[in-house]
């Protein structure tokens, strides 16, 4: 994926007067966390910061990478219950996981640490990481609890 760089006249545009640069997560860590929480967190993450850099079609593509793989759990979980009730395994293989993060990553996540890597280097204001990563394990344990009660109260 070839992503271009804007020139340094639209990049000046983009910050409006008195805001200051929009401060950014990084992308590379985005990617790490995404291993430990979900592929879906590294996705939301990468849109904000394509929202961050005035990139709405990129960050359109981040927002239809979330809503995929977000899918894709939500029908993981639902197939695991009915796995129980049907007495056969129905969810999907492993490796259908690990293709759905290879392809977020080579098809959009290396592209945001790449374009970032170019625009800014290392010169960027972070934000920080604690509450995002707080409320994502909320969410990944609320999760995990929906599909333990639907399965043990749907189950015979």
């Amino acid at each position: 994926m070839d992503i271009s760089l804007p020139a340094e006249s639209s990049i000046a545009s983009e910050v409006t007067a008195g805001s200051g640069p929009q401060p950014l997560w990084n992308p590379r860590a985005a990617t790490w966390w995404g291993l430990l929480l979900s592929p879906a967190f590294s996705a939301y993450i990468h849109m904000r910061n394509w929202q961050a850099l005035g990139q709405e079609d990129k960050a359109a593509e981040a927002r239809a990478w979330f809503c995929i793989i977000m899918a894709y759990i939500v029908v993981s979980c639902f197939l695991a219950g009915a796995s129980d009730m049907l007495g056969r395994d129905l969810s999907p293989p492993s490796s259908a996981a690990l293709g759905i993060v290879a392809a977020w990553h080579i098809l959009c996540g290396r592209g945001q640490e790449r374009y970032i890597a170019a625009l800014k280097g290392g010169g960027y204001a972070r934000r920080p990481w604690s509450r995002t990563v707080f409320s994502a394990l909320g969410i990944f344990m609320a999760i995990v609890v929906l599909t333990a009660a639907v399965t043990v109260f749907i189950a015979p």
